[in-house]
């Protein structure tokens, strides 16, 4: 997982708002399989924490493979600021 300029002043941005909490990648069960969910939370027990760009990240194993090749970046639509994965690639039926 890398992060892009952009994605990096957004979540710290995000972050600085939220004390103690990290940006959280976790699995979500659906019909095809697991799909992937993202929080600003605390890290659960079983998540792995990475630093990436000086901020940690916390990611649940069910779901770090599909975040290998991801770039967290941040994207202005509608006016308004947010994040996106470049390379994420969502299991579909």
């Amino acid at each position: 997982m890398k992060m892009s300029p952009e994605g990096k002043q957004f979540v710290e941005q995000v972050l600085a708002q939220s004390e103690g909490a990290t940006l959280r990648f976790y699995g979500v069960a659906g019909c095809c399989g697991m799909n992937l969910g993202a929080e600003i939370a605390q890290a659960k027990e079983d998540d792995t924490v990475q630093t990436i760009e000086g901020i940690e990240i916390a990611v649940d194993p069910q779901i770090a493979e599909q975040l290998i090749d991801v770039t967290i970046h941040a994207e202005e639509e509608n006016d308004q600021l947010g994040l996106v994965l470049l390379g994420y690639a969502p299991t579909s039926c």
